[in-house]
């Protein structure tokens, strides 16, 4: 399957243009809307916390990232799959961070899915829109939680962080896992672990490999 110059690869699911992005998000053209998953906000200062060397920067380093990919896409709305968190908000290294980086982007639409990790994201003032556990749009439905939608729709959700090796290409790649009724989304944060998802008849795997896409499907 071919690859624009930049890195990206669009796939057409349920009638909608999707643009599948190497920096591990997608892009919905038709809502001019970026859908990120898993961003874990603070994990290298939860790791800390708990006596872990950790470099420290990954929470800004994520978000330069992100607005690298709102300037090339020119979105006008990002939704967070589920896990905007990790851990507590309150005298957070990163909130500081996450707010300068807000007010940055005031005109950004930003709207959450909850994820396992957002206990602390209900009322939480970080100038987002909280979509509950689910949200239904077109033809999708989005939620963290990789779980079929009874109603037949498409869903789009994280979790699972999956990754998967590229034939001549060293160690594990995050990857969009694909399948019939589901995409499952990479992990946004460079910090976090990942689950090697197998090849499987009927699913295709998108790698995400130093900025591009290589498609690995089936």
């Amino acid at each position: 399957m071919p690859v624009s110059p930049d890195g990206s690869l669009t796939l057409q699911i349920e009638g909608e243009d999707l643009v599948l992005l190497g920096e591990r998000a997608l892009y919905w053209p038709a809502r001019e809307r970026l859908i990120i998953a898993d961003l874990h906000l603070g994990k290298d200062h939860v790791f800390r916390q708990l006596g872990i060397a950790v470099p420290r920067g990954a929470t800004r380093d994520d978000l330069h990232r992100l607005s690298a990919l709102i300037g090339t896409t020119a979105a006008k709305a990002l939704w967070i799959v589920g896990d905007v968190l990790h851990g507590p908000i309150a005298q957070a290294e990163w909130h500081d961070t996450w707010t300068q980086w807000r007010q940055s982007h005031d005109r950004l639409e930003v709207a959450a899915l909850s994820g396992n990790h957002d206990r602390a994201l209900n009322g939480a003032d970080l100038g987002l829109r909280e979509l509950g556990a689910s949200c239904c749009d077109g033809p999708f439905v989005f939620r963290h939680l990789p779980q079929a939608d009874a109603q037949g729709r498409h869903v789009i959700a994280g979790h699972i962080h999956p990754k998967a090796r590229v034939p001549g290409v060293p160690r594990q790649w995050p990857a969009f896992w694909l399948q019939a009724g589901m995409t499952v989304l990479p992990a946004f944060s460079a910090f976090t672990g990942g689950q090697l998802v197998p090849a499987q008849p009927g699913h295709a795997l998108a790698v995400c490999v130093e900025g591009a896409v290589l498609w690995a499907g089936s």
